[in-house]
């Protein structure tokens, strides 16, 4: 079964990944603790890596060894939040 990429997601060395722009820092942050609780839900964890207006995020299943349709359940949910 192939897994669909999501939408404004790439696949990129076995992983979704996407780069989310921001106006400043506070937006930057109150992303990041959307990401995080939708993250906690799904009990599926993202690497992201912060900075001042922008938050570069990527996710796979390290279990599965790539991406699963978990994983595209959360960009969707993150896309959501976006």
């Amino acid at each position: 079964m192939s897994i669909p990429t999501p939408l404004h997601w790439t696949l990129k060395e076995g992983r979704f990944y996407r780069v989310f722009p921001f106006e400043s820092y506070t937006k930057t942050i109150a992303f990041v603790n959307k990401v995080a609780a939708l993250a906690e839900k799904l009990d599926h964890h993202p690497d992201m890596l912060v900075g001042y207006n922008k938050v570069e995020c990527s996710i796979s299943s390290h279990s599965a060894g790539g991406v699963t349709m978990l994983c595209v359940e959360f960009c969707e949910g993150v896309n959501a939040i976006r």
